[in-house]
């Protein structure tokens, strides 16, 4: 089990976004201009002419999910030292957090007649989550660096008094909510879980600039995961008797919910045996709904 500390991390980065630290593996920015060739009325003029359709910036950061480990630290100002322990850093997020956070941000404003449009930095186009032996996250950025974080750095240069210690996510760190009833929470063995937010954008004149705004529509989460089956009867039983289930779907890691959204739709469901285990592979899809 790899376990990183604020003076040994390897070469991961911190990104200052806002008052906080975002711990990343990797980190990575592209700009790139929509050039397409323009049909004339008829025939080829030999020289083609171009459409310019806007500029777009992307960002992607990605790695294993921490779960961050209190420190007990010793406390030399009485005659008898003492340990305390504190609590879990504020000072510090991972990818994970930022996906919470900025996911809860683009649902809470799909139907905000207030917030028609998104900050550049909270601006999540696209997330997924890979679970097997660790947890590793991948979030996808319609903006520039600069445009959600303030400073990056390379990570064995960190700030004063921000100590921390934490492990990489397991796969048994994980639950899975996908049903109203208290006894439908699922061990997760393996799984990955895809989620794809629908922007428009849009050129407005007096803004004078080739980058859009772009205004949050809807998303779409998709994915399987893997899952140790008690009882066959049961999971089948419970994959015929709905097409649509309403309920507060989400993923815990640790003490950390991802909420996923509340209409899902089971489409497939492999059952197995190998191993000496009962395992049941479920497919779903979840879609944007207040």
């Amino acid at each position: 089990m790899a376990i990183y500390t604020s003076d040994h991390i390897g070469k991961w980065y911190w990104l200052r976004y806002g008052n906080t630290i975002v711990l990343a593996e990797s980190f990575s920015t592209e700009l790139s201009r929509a050039v397409t060739n323009k049909q004339l009325i008829q025939g080829d003029a030999g020289v083609h002419v171009m459409s310019v359709n806007g500029k777009t910036m992307t960002s992607t950061l990605s790695s294993d999910v921490l779960i961050e480990i209190p420190q007990g630290k010793y406390n030399l100002d009485q005659p008898v030292p003492t340990v305390v322990t504190p609590p879990y850093n504020p000072g510090y997020k991972d990818v994970l957090d930022l996906l919470i956070d900025d996911f809860a941000l683009v649902r809470a404003n799909l139907y905000n007649p207030d917030y028609w449009f998104m900050r550049p930095r909270n601006l999540l186009t696209s997330a997924s989550l890979q679970i097997s032996n660790t947890i590793k996250c991948t979030l996808n950025y319609n903006a520039y660096y600069d445009q959600i974080f303030e400073q990056i750095q390379f990570a064995d240069a960190f700030p004063a008094n921000y100590d921390f210690l934490a492990r990489v996510a397991k796969n048994y760190d994980c639950r899975f909510y996908a049903t109203n009833e208290n006894d439908q929470l699922l061990k997760v063995l393996s799984g990955s879980i895809n989620i794809n937010v629908n922007y428009t954008k849009m050129y407005l004149a007096g803004t004078e600039s080739e980058y859009p705004i772009y205004s949050p529509q809807g998303y779409e989460v998709s994915g399987s995961i893997t899952v140790p089956a008690r009882s066959w009867n049961l999971l089948r039983d419970l994959f015929n008797s709905k097409v649509v289930t309403y309920t507060n779907f989400s993923l815990l890691v640790g003490n950390r919910y991802l909420r996923l959204g509340q209409a899902v739709i089971e489409d497939k469901m492999n059952l197995s045996m190998g191993d000496n285990l009962m395992t049941a592979e479920i497919s779903f899809k979840g879609y944007g709904r207040l």
